[in-house]
């Protein structure tokens, strides 16, 4: 789970080429893997709002046409078995959520089955909301991003020692501006010519909003919402961590974040047969 937000890297991992190498090393594999393990059977059938809650997330994630419904599943109507068991069914998946503003925090996560989201909702550190979410991606992000639009300003003057980083800046403030619903772009930071100094200017420039997701494969992929509305910082690392693509995209929200069509498709399939085959449930 993320619980911090993750800082903005700025060196890129040195390319690796095996000609330079006489030992011809490579990229160590990932050492630990998570797998999911499913509850017994038996705590599944002795729990029949678990099948109820299960088969109300197919009927959402079946919804036509297809992600534009979302079924909201509020968990604080339920016991603690309950949720446990909900929670050891749906496991985690690759995208964690972290969202701050003063005195409230959005902790979100995707479970195994994509495009259910489990949202937790906290004031001054105390759990206010838990829900479950069908959908491309939960509505309540929409709505934070839409409040905290926050407009930077882009700077008179610029330091001396910077090389393209001004440049950059003013095409960067004027994609946001312009920006509208089919104009997405994403800027390759990893193919400019940008020096340490630029990077930082930029990063202090650009600010951040206190929004970051960690979507996790065999690298992951951080994305932190800067302070410029639609710009987005999106680095994507190896599995030792190391940078290995750069970019700002310019969006309401990275595609990587989201479940596509066929992602709701095939959870509900799999939900489905969870129910028919696991649980002895009817949908």
């Amino acid at each position: 789970m993320l619980f911090n937000h993750p800082p903005i890297a700025i060196e890129t991992a040195e390319p690796v080429s095996p000609f330079d190498d006489p030992e011809c090393l490579y990229v160590a594999l990932p050492e630990t893997m998570s797998t999911f393990v499913s509850p017994s059977m038996q705590d599944w059938r002795h729990n029949p709002k678990v099948g109820a809650i299960l088969s109300s997330l197919v009927d959402g994630l079946n919804s036509k046409p297809v992600g534009t419904e979302s079924t909201v599943i509020d968990l604080t109507e339920y016991d603690t078995d309950t949720r446990d068991l909900i929670g050891q069914i749906l496991g985690e998946g690759e995208i964690s959520i972290l969202a701050d503003r003063p005195t409230r925090r959005l902790i979100i996560s995707e479970s195994v089955f994509a495009g259910v989201w489990r949202v937790k909702h906290y004031h001054d550190d105390a759990l206010i909301q838990e829900y479950l979410e069908t959908g491309p991606y939960p509505k309540i992000l929409a709505e934070w991003l839409s409040v905290d639009n926050a407009q930077k300003t882009l700077p008179a003057t610029f330091p001396d020692n910077l090389m393209n980083a001004p440049a950059l800046l003013y095409e960067i403030f004027a994609k946001s501006r312009d920006f509208a619903v089919g104009s997405e772009e994403v800027i390759n930071l990893t193919l400019l010519p940008l020096t340490p100094e630029d990077m930082t200017y930029m990063i202090d420039c650009l600010g951040l909003l206190g929004m970051s997701i960690l979507s996790k494969g065999y690298g992951d992929c951080h994305i932190r919402r800067t302070g410029l509305p639609y710009v987005w910082w999106v680095q994507y690392f190896n599995s030792p961590g190391k940078l290995i693509l750069n970019t700002l995209e310019i969006t309401q929200l990275p595609n990587v974040v989201m479940a596509a069509e066929e992602d709701l498709e095939d959870s509900a399939s799999r939900l489905a047969n969870v129910l028919t085959e696991w649980f002895d449930f009817t949908n």
